[in-house]
């Protein structure tokens, strides 16, 4: 029973909600036909320029926290750094956050750092990417402010909008499951829990912290901060170059640009499968809100089908490139057992 929902909490909730919010909010305004044709009449080299842009910000996200680990006595090859983050955001497209942990299972298997440690990096990064998107997010608020705030404060709105009414009732029934299973499940197991966490999490933990306090003993700084800068940079271009795919889009501006990548950042940090639908929705109704053509009901569909079509790009690269390093992960840990 435990197993169980834990299965469901895990794996069945997020994607299920990941595909509500694609199936009940985007799916109505997407026109398949015209994705195909995206990728049909489109420039290669723009997408070839996304794809390349994005693999290249993974790689230096991987080089950057090699400089986490250095001054806590890791010295960590680029290439399988690189390869644990790809695999991480693979897992991630299973399991929301759940690249994180992969990426330093991944990491410990191939070159013995303790997977607590690297994790503390982790969150390290994540505080960081979470300033830095907040920071956007402002930039962006100061430059558009009507247009991106109406986009934010609409969005619960509108994803609850488009769960049919009927549902309703099935969707807060779950939740109301969901607090009461957790509860039962902390009661019946808590002498268990307390003795975990007095046998384990505190050794745990102590690495995590270790991992997390690496930033105060980088060797040097300005290229940590460099790097966190490239990568930032390549988010945007690998999002802004798919503007020049369709002549609907290739007319928007650079700050135009910065929206979308807050936008979709904001889209694929909700927790989600890849960021399935809630990246879809807000970057569609960013590019809806740009009035990208006239009609008002073509605006929306193509909206939503252009930003369908930059989620597949994304997507495709982290498919393609990660299953690639789950490979190469996996050949590399069986030598080292060997």
């Amino acid at each position: 029973m435990k197993n169980i929902f834990k299965i469901f909490l895990s794996y069945i909730l997020p994607l299920g909600i990941g595909i509500a919010l694609f199936y009940f909010v985007v799916l109505p305004n997407v026109d398949f036909a015209l994705i195909k044709k995206i990728f049909s009449e489109a420039n290669p080299l723009w997408i070839i320029l996304s794809c390349f842009f994005g693999l290249v910000s993974h790689w230096a996200r991987g080089y950057r926290s090699r400089m986490l680990l250095k001054p806590l006595g890791y010295n960590v090859g680029w290439f399988t750094s690189f390869l644990a983050v790809m695999v991480g955001y693979l897992a991630n497209l299973a399991l929301p956050r759940a690249g994180e942990v992969v990426r330093c299972g991944s990491l410990q298997k191939m070159e013995g750092v303790p997977a607590q440690i690297t994790f503390g990096t982790v969150v390290t990064e994540r505080i960081i990417d979470v300033i830095i998107l907040f920071s956007l997010v402002l930039l962006v608020l100061v430059l558009e402010f009507d247009r991106i705030s109406n986009i934010l404060f609409g969005f619960i709105s509108k994803v609850w909008s488009g769960i049919p009414s009927d549902k309703v009732y099935l969707v807060i029934g779950i939740l109301g499951f969901l607090m009461i299973a957790g509860g039962i499940g902390i009661y019946v197991l808590r002498n268990k829990i307390r003795v975990f966490f007095q046998s384990k999490v505190g050794a745990f933990l102590k690495g995590i912290w270790e991992g997390v306090l690496s930033i105060r003993k980088l060797e040097n700084k300005w290229s940590f901060i460099a790097f966190t800068i490239l990568i930032w940079v390549l988010y945007y271009l690998m999002a802004y170059v798919l503007f020049f795919a369709t002549p609907e889009t290739a007319v928007l501006t650079p700050v135009q640009g910065l929206a979308i990548l807050v936008m979709g950042g904001i889209g694929m940090a909700m927790p989600v499968q890849g960021g399935v639908g809630a990246y879809n929705i807000l970057v569609g109704k960013t590019l809806e809100s740009y009035n990208i053509v006239k009609d008002a009901k073509q605006n929306i569909v193509l909206s939503n089908t252009i930003s369908t079509f930059m989620h597949i790009v994304q997507t495709l690269v982290i498919l393609v490139f990660g299953g690639i390093a789950f490979i190469l992960v996996w050949f590399i840990q069986k030598k080292k057992s060997e």
